[in-house]
Order: structure tokens, then sequence, then C-alpha cells
């Protein structure tokens, strides 16, 4: 039993279970609606992506301004081909597919009329484009217009006998966004965790209780990213997408670790309200701690110079926030409302089962043997591991973010056999008009630039600029593409100095440009962040910094194996420039989760019991609900791969494999095992033998057993 009275914490428990579930019932009703219109309010527009100070960003704004900067402008392109050469009656074929489509274009809100028609060098394929303006959160403005399209062009194209398809960025968005992605997100993590939870716990009830916490924190917490949309913060649908597995896997965890204690002391206490009450004592500190270190972490990411970066920041910050508020109020009182039957048929009873795992017990054991080995042991085989870096690629082009088999592959592949290599995303070239001659002689005899086309680009810009196609003879977004964009650029300084140059290549060139730069600042800065907030939590030095060590090299492991992964087995050119932050970010703030919630309870238990025994006991006690809280959170981000686009995919499979190397390698043996390899200096400057037992007095020093264990009492996390 405790050392000190609870009854008047018992009392409060008890008094406020049933206000605090109509709270949160009143409150997701209240919410749901803002919630339910997040994808309303999301910024996908290019300058959402891109530095302020960039180029490329000028460009964007200039061309979003008409609608007051909340659209992008996207480009279908309609190709078609015949490999004998086109004839006199494919080239009516194709005007007569021009003409349809300026007749949808009048019916279609946001299409434009159609560009003039250009043919081929080799004389087998033509092409014409359309630009198509959509609000930023409007990809159902791409799907009607690519729809519109396809429809118009498929009869007289198709009589023709011709190959023929749509691409272009406008193409590539709506083949990336078929249906409601979040949605399909929502439904997909909810079926997971509910499996994962049900196992666990192997309870017809108690799994339904962490899952309905997880759904109320969604809602508010989408209702609260809402408003800040609203408020001006950033928020790419990338971040909607994310911020529904973050809470989903936050909350999981967290609910994972408070049932797991509360288990434990009803086998201790003669009351739920008496076990809660210590559950949450000894609990709470563990989980503000975890939140506070990931939250402050994800806020460093306002540092980035990308909005859509920065604005995750907050938007992850929120989810968290949201997270712990519902497992620390609404499922307590949940759990309390059920009681013990919760736990059925496996009922906890004072004096009876096991808290420790033995598997885990088992494998502290082993590790407390040979700590040293383990140590090196574990090092050499993560080192080994990040030679997988050797395949890591960096791709920053838009139709490789596609997978295949949609039919703007299918365009693109026809203009790369037919047309120089950067028709499909020209530059985009806005001059003064005092500028022009001399800014289109420079462009023209760029390396790389292939042709200057003037006046196609839709509308007129803001500003009187006159408006160029610049074409590439390159591809546009390798490094013969960055290359011929920066030598572009730096002849123009000399010819036309206000010209800018933008585009899709462009962007890709400037958001490569500034997540190198991000990489540099976000990456130490959150490390520090972690160490700071972890050395306050643990009241010692050493043992965060070896938490941080093991956490970049657990990372780095992870990026590697995952790199092989993409290129090997999903055949992915690469990883888009942006991308490793982002699982930077999610790997080392969640996995930071596993670090206090094992480190916590060692600290703990070596106040009474040394730190080799307190370590044993550290990993028996968490090595359980760790191993279920790494398959909860990997089993939610393998939910991203599901989604079109290659870059959620690969933050996805990252993440879930990260995770569960973080679970089931560096927490529960790496760490253990450099613990008891430091020895007692590891809590330096601190010592924790010294300090008053009182703090600890919450559980006893041996847990004893009346009678005989019953396997029925007892579920996976026992074992």
């Amino acid at each position: 039993m405790p050392a000190y009275p609870v009854s008047r914490t018992q009392k409060s428990l008890r008094r406020l279970r049933w206000p605090v579930v109509i709270a949160w019932l009143l409150s997701v009703v209240a919410l749901n609606g803002l919630s339910s219109g997040l994808s309303q309010a999301t910024d996908d527009t290019a300058s959402a992506y891109l530095p302020a100070a960039a180029a490329s960003t000028k460009v964007a704004l200039l061309q979003q301004a008409p609608s007051g900067g909340r659209s992008q402008t996207d480009t279908a392109i309609v190709v078609a081909a015949r490999n004998s050469g086109l004839t006199p009656a494919d080239r009516a074929a194709l005007g007569a597919a021009r003409s349809a489509v300026a007749g949808s274009a009048r019916l279609v809100s946001g299409m434009a009329a159609p560009g003039p028609l250009l043919s081929s060098p080799d004389g087998k394929a033509a092409v014409f484009s359309i630009s198509v303006t959509a609000p930023s959160h409007g990809q159902n403005t791409d799907r009607d217009a690519v729809q519109a399209i396809r429809a118009a062009i498929a009869g007289p194209l198709g009589q023709a006998g011709l190959a023929f398809a749509v691409t272009g960025s406008a193409a590539i968005y709506a083949d990336g966004h078929a249906g409601n992605q979040q949605t399909l997100l929502l439904l997909t993590a909810l079926i997971i965790v509910a499996v994962i939870l049900l196992l666990v716990y192997r309870s017809p009830v108690l799994w339904l209780l962490p899952l309905s916490g997880a759904i109320a924190a969604i809602v508010v917490a989408r209702a609260a990213v809402h408003g800040l949309a609203n408020a001006g913060l950033t928020v790419s649908t990338l971040s909607a997408d994310v911020l529904i597995v973050l809470v989903f896997g936050a909350a999981s965890d967290y609910a994972l670790l408070l049932v797991h204690r509360y288990r434990e002391e009803l086998r201790h206490h003669a009351t739920a309200e008496a076990a809660m009450a210590t559950a949450l004592r000894r609990t709470l500190p563990t989980l503000i701690a975890s939140a506070a270190t990931v939250s402050c972490a994800l806020i460093c990411l306002l540092a980035a110079n990308s909005a859509a970066l920065s604005g995750l920041g907050p938007v992850g910050a929120v989810g968290i926030v949201a997270a712990l508020l519902a497992q620390v109020t609404l499922l307590p009182a949940l759990l309390l409302i059920a009681g013990r039957a919760a736990f059925w048929p496996g009922l906890p009873q004072p004096g009876a089962g096991r808290a420790e795992s033995r598997v885990w017990a088992g494998i502290a054991a082993q590790v407390a043997r040979y700590p040293v080995r383990t140590v090196l042991a574990v090092v050499v085989l993560l080192g080994v591991a990040c030679a997988g870096f050797a395949s890591l690629r960096t791709d920053n082009s838009l139709l490789d973010n596609m997978k295949s088999g949609t039919g703007s592959a299918a365009g693109q592949h026809l203009i790369d056999a037919h047309f120089p290599a950067g028709v499909s995303y020209p530059l985009v070239l806005l001059v003064p008009p005092g500028q022009a001659r001399p800014a289109a002689a420079a462009a023209g005899g760029a390396p790389g630039v292939a042709g200057v086309v003037s006046g196609v680009v839709s509308g007129p810009p803001v500003g009187g600029y006159d408006s160029y196609w610049v074409i590439l003879s390159v591809p546009p977004f390798g490094a013969e593409g960055s290359a011929a964009i920066s030598g572009l650029r730096q002849r123009l300084t000399r010819s036309a100095p206000d010209a800018l140059v933008g585009g899709i290549p462009a962007i890709a060139y400037d958001v490569a440009q500034a997540a190198g730069r991000d990489n540099l600042v976000i990456i130490p800065l959150v490390l520090v962040v972690i160490l700071i907030v972890i050395s306050l939590l643990l009241r010692a030095i050493v043992a965060p910094v070896v938490l941080v060590l093991t956490t970049a090299l657990s990372f780095a492991a992870s990026l590697a194996l995952s790199s092989l992964i993409w290129r090997f087995g999903f055949g992915y050119a690469g990883v888009q420039s942006v991308i490793p932050v982002y699982i930077f970010m999610f790997l080392v703030t969640l996995g930071v989760d596993y670090n206090i919630f094992l480190v916590a309870r060692v600290r703990e238990e070596s106040a009474r019991l040394g730190l080799r025994d307190g370590t044993l006991r550290g990993v028996g006690l968490t090595g359980g609900v760790i191993t279920a809280a790494g398959i909860v959170l990997a089993g939610t981000f393998a939910t991203l791969t599901q989604i079109p686009a290659v870059n959620i995919t690969e933050v996805g499979v990252a993440v879930a494999l990260g995770v569960l190397l973080d679970t089931l390698v560096v927490r529960t043996v790496l760490v253990p095992a450099s613990l008891l390899t430091i020895g007692e200096r590891v809590w330096w400057p601190s010592n924790v033998s010294r300090e008053p037992t009182w703090r600890y007095s919450a559980l006893p020093a041996v847990t004893c057993h009346v009678g005989p264990v019953s396997t029925a009492a007892r579920g996976p996390l026992d074992r």
C-alpha cells in the first residue's frame, strides 16, 4: 500500500469520472464539424513549401495573387504519338481534341483555354497544355479538370488510333488524390490499433477504452489545427495526414503505459480508485515529460525555411498535447466506470498475477551478464545497417513521386520518348517589359536550355511581367537540371537582373537548397532540446547523453535500411530532399517516448534496488508495454503506405521500421546494456542511492504472490 493516504484523491476520482466523460463527449460533438473541415483549410500551394526569399516563391506568389494568394496553378498536358509519324488525319484529330477540351474548359471551374499545339522534333508526337487553377486545398478541381480533359479527348484521339494520355502536374496531382485520403487513413489506423489492442489485452471490453480516448484526441486535435490554419498557420495535406497517425500512435502509447501501471496497481490495492490514484501519480510525471519532450522537439521546426515544414511543428505539438489530455483524463474516467470488469476475463486481483514480463526479464538477465559485449554487438550491428546509406538517392521529380500504373505516368513516358527532357516541366520566366528582349536572348543561350516560348503562361502575371516558358534540354529534376537552373539565374542577373525564374523544376531546386539548410539547423537543435529535457527529468547528464546517442544511431540505421527497401524492395528512384528531416523528427521524437518510459522506471527501481537489479526490474516491467506500444505506433505509421504519393509511403516505411528497431533492439537491449556498462556514474551528478526512499515507496520492493499465479490473469504484456 502507498506510504501516504490517497483517500481524498480516491473520492475526487470517483466523483469526477462521469462529469469528465460527459465533458469529453460534448466536446467531441461540438468540435466534430470543425475537425471534419480541416481538409478545406490546408495549403498545398508551391509557396507553402518554399523559402520566402526564393525566386520561385516570388513567381508562385505572383501567379497566386489574382486569387488572393490561396490558389495553385497546375498544368495538364495532352500528348498523342504514332511510332510511324503523325499523319494529316492525326493532326486533324488533335485539333478536334483541342477544340473539345476548349469546350470543356467553359464548363469546368479553374480550367483555362488550351495552349497551342506543339510538335515533337521527330514528327511522331504532339502536345498541347491546359492550365488549371485550383484553391490551395482544391484537389477536387484538379480531378474534375483532368477527368473532363480525358473524357473530351477520348473520342477524337481514340478513333484516330493514336497512343495518347494526359499528364503534367495537374494529372499527377489528380491521380495521387483519387479519394478521401484522411478518411481512409483514419479508418485504417482505427482498425489496426483496435486489432493490436484486442490482441494485447485479450479482453472484449478493455481495447475500446484506449481507442475511445484516441478518437476523442483526434477530433480535438484536428479542430484545434483547423483553428490554427484559419489564424494563418500553414498546414499542408502532408501535415494533416500525419496528424492522424501521430495522434493515434502517441495516444495508444500513453494509454498502454497507464493501463499497464493501473493493472499492476490493481494487484496491490483493494479498490480501483486507489489503484488509479497510484497509477496516475507514478505515470503522470513520465507521460508529461514525454509529451513535453516531443512537443518541444516539434516546436523546433519553426526554425525551418519551408512554411509547410515549419507549420508541422505546431500541428504535431497540438496533436501530442491532445493525445496526452485524452489519455490522462478520459481514459482514467472510463476505466473507473468499468472497474476491474474492464479486464475480463483476466481480472487482476490483489496479491495475484505477475508484474514483470517473463520474456523481457529473461532478456534483461542475459544483457546483465555480458553488458559490454552486448553494447559492442548491437553498435556493430547498427553500424553495418548504416552501410545502406550507399543506396540512398535524392530524387525530386514530380512524376517519380507517383506510384506506377497511372495515366499521368503513361503520358510522361510518351513525352520522354519524343520531346526534349524538360518539355513536361518548363521553367516559368517572368521579366519586366523593359528587360524582355535581353532576358529571352540570355535564357535561350544558357547551357541546358532547349528553347524559350513566349506568352504561354495562363493569364497576365501581376505587376506587368512578360511571361515565358523555358524548355530545358536536360532532365529538369536531376543534377543536370539543377546546374541548368543555377546557370540560367546567373546569366539573367547580368542581362535582366529583375527577371524571376520559377516553375516546378525551380521549385524543386529551391526546396532542395532549403532542405540542406534545414537539416543542418533542425537536427542538432532537436537533439539539444531532447538532451536538455531528459536531463531535467532524470536530474542527470551522463544518462541523457547515452540516450541521445543511441537515438541518433537508431535513426541512422533505420534511414539506411529504409533506403534499401525503397530502392530494391519497392523500386523507387530515390527520396525527396525534404523527407529525411520528416523521418528524423518522427523517429527521434517518438522514440524518445520509449527512452523516457524505460529509464524513468529504471531510475525509480534503482533507488531501492541498486542499478543492476533496478535495471533488470525496470526492463522486466516496461519491456512488454514498450513492445506493444512500438507495434501499435509502427502499425499506425504503416498505414501511410496506402497513399499513392511515394514520399508519404517512404515516411511510413521508415518510421514503422525505425520504431520496431527502436522498440525491440535499442530501448530494451542497447540502452540497458549501456547503463550497466557505465554503472552508477550514469546518474551523475545525482546519486540515486542517496535520494529519499519516500519518492519510490508507492510500489513494494518485492511483489508478493498469494497462491499460484493464474495464467488466465495474465496477458501478453506479462510474458
